[in-house]
């Protein structure tokens, strides 16, 4: 009799070992599917990072929100008209942290952004490095040489 109880709590023991098991490779499961999304959300492959260009215009929208800020700049083109260009962002505070401050960067500014702009040549969205207001160039802080090679 004893042997036989010994043998079911070793089973007992065993099932119950099998069933942590399990639920600890689901909870690690699902970080792995949250991992995926969060890093799906930080992709940079619609923008030619390898590529700068600048825009000048005037500022039409500042949106100070994070993740990402956003500014709209009515960019005059060669024939005239105007075209709306886009620039996402860093987040706010890393924004003002490197001294783009909503005073430096506000509708009606005419301002220069460098970026790196978007694969798809049909679209006038970009993301944004730094600016020049004035002069003065203000980088996103990611350590990028906004201005060029040796310039910053």
């Amino acid at each position: 009799m004893n042997e036989r109880r010994s043998h079911v709590v070793t089973v007992l023991r065993e099932t119950g070992m099998v069933w942590k098991t399990i639920k600890i490779l689901a909870v690690l499961l699902g970080f792995t599917s949250i991992a995926g999304l969060v890093s799906a959300h930080h992709s940079r492959a619609m923008f030619d990072v390898d590529v700068f260009i600048s825009v000048e215009g005037v500022v039409t929208n500042v949106e100070w929100r994070n993740p990402h800020m956003w500014i709209t700049l009515d960019v005059p083109t060669a024939d005239g008209e105007t075209e709306s260009w886009g620039f996402e962002g860093s987040g706010a505070a890393g924004m003002v942290a490197s001294g783009i401050s909503p005073q430096i960067l506000k509708v009606g500014n005419r301002v220069k952004i460098i970026a790196h702009p978007p694969r798809d040549k049909s679209q006038r969205t970009a993301e944004f490095m730094g600016l020049e207001v004035n002069g003065a160039y203000y980088s996103r802080g990611t350590g990028s040489t906004i201005r060029g090679a040796n310039e910053n």
